[in-house]
């Protein structure tokens, strides 16, 4: 049975003591058998599969009873890599960087020297040397995990087996996995307050001229204390509010009372009809946008719990003013969820102080605010910055989401708040390094693959339960020349017959044809086809109805579409293309006239019309044969893909990629 035993830490502000704390404990007894030198190892298992410990968390994900070597004999070193493996993920939970050794302290009844025993020992996948354990008294170190940086994390793996040439005879080997965690000469300053940053930012950039700011006081000039701070004005006057947190870009629209902040994505993230009415959230059945707010793009946030404010207050009043003219006040119609939209009269005020086609908040597409105009219809703001009104069921706007920042949140080194170089967060992922796996990386991370850039969409599996990562495009395909290719999506609203048409009319054929694997003049390029691996498309159609459609078996369910009965219409194969309510599955960037040509998504709309992307930023549907639109196009990178360099931020520092 495994033990666990844990030696309290102390944090210092400045330490270069070893900081020791056993992680586990695992007894391997083996016994022998009378006939053969065979001998059993076996282990009961009953630990948790999260351990917190001082620096470091150990992570066991769903494993329950650890290796398991029965009738093992000497082994060769190629046949003992063979074995199963014990996994776990190594996180340092400190506000500094450690060292941190991963070792094997044998017990007092183990009879089995420990040159005896072979190891081999991987993180992140590579391998790496225990050929001499170093013997440090009573502990063995397989290997030390140098320089492991605040917040950061590594997936350790081990394999151990018997050596071929040692000779077992009745022998008891009992042992325990140790880790020891080790501080340098730091001296720990907590992170500067994005508040107090963003303020001085405000008085910087205010002059007689520029006004990026301005206080609504609630009617209550005298009692500064319930003031919010909006940020107002055009992208001249308020370009230094961009934050960057789990692979997405944010804009921070105010300054709350508590000191928490309202932030907003850059892009809009998807477009999708808003729900069956203008209700955003109820008792029984909450709107489509909600759920795909605080289910879908939740799940995509990095260590939401600690850094977004939960259950914060929403107002979804409706008004029918077509220039909002007051804050929300007690009694409106607020609501409360993890993540959600900004209001009509939020969006005001970003345009009170320049004009609605040139504030900051203006991208030039059309998306979802979260205030009904009456009954019947809720508001969006159009390409020209200007604000509308829509049916909520039978339109499909853009999202753009929005979450409040908790008032301790600090920032790290680097990042004056531009949108080349936005804030980082303290306890956001650390951007990835050289030779860390793409499938440890988050939703939004920038990845260059084959000379093209592309967006994570998310970690999925394969059938072979390995992790791969869904990428999709963030440009059109383009011809030689640079401009943007259009073509029919197929002959009828199913992306399996496209790509079995064999004609390079459609999109399907012509993003998958190999030309009999010699790959002249294809887009799936020989080399782009050695990064990638087939993936699960769904083709579910989607009409006035919930996003989950696409990928649910049910209709209109309220189940999450990360747990609901997957539908049965689907697609295997190597290149596909986004799906109503999929993550980037609609315009990004800037500007509808800088856009070409609509783009056709892999979601059919009805039995003869597919769902496309038009310039505007919404979504509309037109028959598959009938027009040629553009494409992003859809891929799965393998699971052994590394990053060789680039931090994921940006297109110019998107990740590049290796085998």
């Amino acid at each position: 049975m495994g033990n666990y035993e844990f030696e309290p830490i102390k944090k210092n502000k400045k330490t270069n003591k070893n900081l020791v704390f056993t992680a586990l404990t695992i007894l391997m007894c083996l016994g022998i058998s009378l006939a053969t030198t065979y001998f059993v190892y076996h282990r009961n298992d009953e630990r948790e599969n999260i351990i917190v410990s001082g620096l470091v968390t150990l992570d066991f994900g769903d494993a329950s009873s650890g290796i398991t070597l029965d009738y093992a004999v000497p082994e060769s070193d190629e046949d003992g890599k063979k074995r199963p493996a014990y996994e776990f993920t190594v996180t340092n939970t400190s506000e500094v960087p450690v060292n941190v050794k991963i070792g094997i302290k044998l017990n007092q009844e183990s009879t089995i020297a420990i040159n005896g025993i072979r190891f081999a020992f991987y993180v992140d996948g590579e391998e790496k040397k225990v050929d001499n354990l170093e013997n440090t008294g009573a502990d063995y170190t397989l290997y030390t995990i140098e320089n492991l940086g605040a917040k950061k994390s590594v997936n350790a793996k081990v394999i151990f087996w018997i050596d071929y040439d040692y000779t077992v005879h009745g022998q008891v080997f009992s042992a325990k996995f140790t880790a020891t965690a080790e501080s340098f000469d730091y001296i720990y300053e907590p992170p500067v307050p994005l508040e107090d940053t963003i303020k001085e930012a405000i008085t910087t950039n205010t002059t007689e001229t520029c006004t990026p700011t301005v206080t609504d006081d609630n009617d209550t000039p005298e009692d500064p204390s319930d003031d919010t701070i909006y940020f107002s004005g055009n992208n001249t006057c308020v370009n230094f509010n961009y934050v960057w947190y789990s692979g997405k870009l944010w804009r921070i629209v105010a300054i709350n009372p508590d000191g928490s902040m309202k932030l907003v994505t850059q892009d809009e993230i998807t477009a999708i009809n808003w729900g069956e009415d203008t209700t955003y959230k109820d008792e029984n059945k909450d709107s489509w946008i909600y759920q795909w707010l605080n289910e879908d793009f939740k799940e995509t946030l990095y260590n939401y719990e600690e850094i977004i404010v939960q259950n914060a207050d929403w107002n979804a009043t409706a008004d029918g003013n077509l220039t909002p003219v007051r804050p929300p006040k007690e009694g409106d119609g607020i609501v409360q969820g993890d993540v959600g939209l900004l209001n009509a009269y939020e969006y005001y005020q970003a345009y009170k102080n320049a004009s609605t086609s040139t504030n900051y908040l203006n991208i030039g597409y059309r998306w979802w605010l979260i205030t009904p105009y009456s009954g019947s219809i809720v508001r969006y703001v159009d390409f020209n910055g200007n604000l509308y009104c829509d049916s909520p069921s039978s339109s499909a706007n853009g999202v753009r989401p929005s979450i409040n920042l908790k008032s301790n949140i600090g920032i790290v080194a680097g990042g004056d708040g531009s949108e080349t170089n936005p804030y980082r967060i303290s306890g956001d992922k650390e951007p990835g390094n050289s030779g860390e796996l793409i499938s440890t990386r988050i939703s939004g991370e920038y990845v260059e693959v084959n000379n093209k850039k592309y967006r994570i969409v998310g970690i999925e599996k394969d059938e072979n339960g390995n992790n791969i990562t869904k990428l999709t495009s963030v440009d059109y395909v383009r011809d030689t020349g640079g401009a943007v290719l259009t073509k029919n999506f197929g002959s009828n609203t199913s992306w399996a017959t496209s790509v079995e048409s064999g004609s390079d009319d459609y999109w399907g054929y012509y993003l998958n044809n190999t030309n009999n694997e010699t790959f002249e003049e294809t887009w799936l390029t020989e080399e782009l086809n050695k990064y990638i691996t087939e993936g699960t498309y769904y083709l579910e159609g989607v009409g006035y109805a919930s996003y989950k459609n696409s990928i649910c078996s049910e209709s209109n369910t309220t189940a999450p579409t990360s747990s609901c009965a997957k539908t049965s219409s689907t697609w295997t194969g190597l290149v596909g293309l986004p799906r109503v309510g999929e993550m980037f599955s609609a315009m990004l960037g800037k500007g509808y006239n800088d856009t070409s040509t609509y783009i056709w998504l892999i979601t059919p709309y009805s039995g003869s019309s597919v769902r496309y992307v038009n310039s505007f930023g919404n979504l509309n549907n037109y028959s598959p044969s009938s027009n040629a639109y553009g494409v992003r196009p859809s891929i799965n990178l393998k699971s052994e893909i590394k990053i060789t360099e680039g931090d994921g931020m940006s297109l110019a520092t998107a990740y590049k990629v290796g085998l």
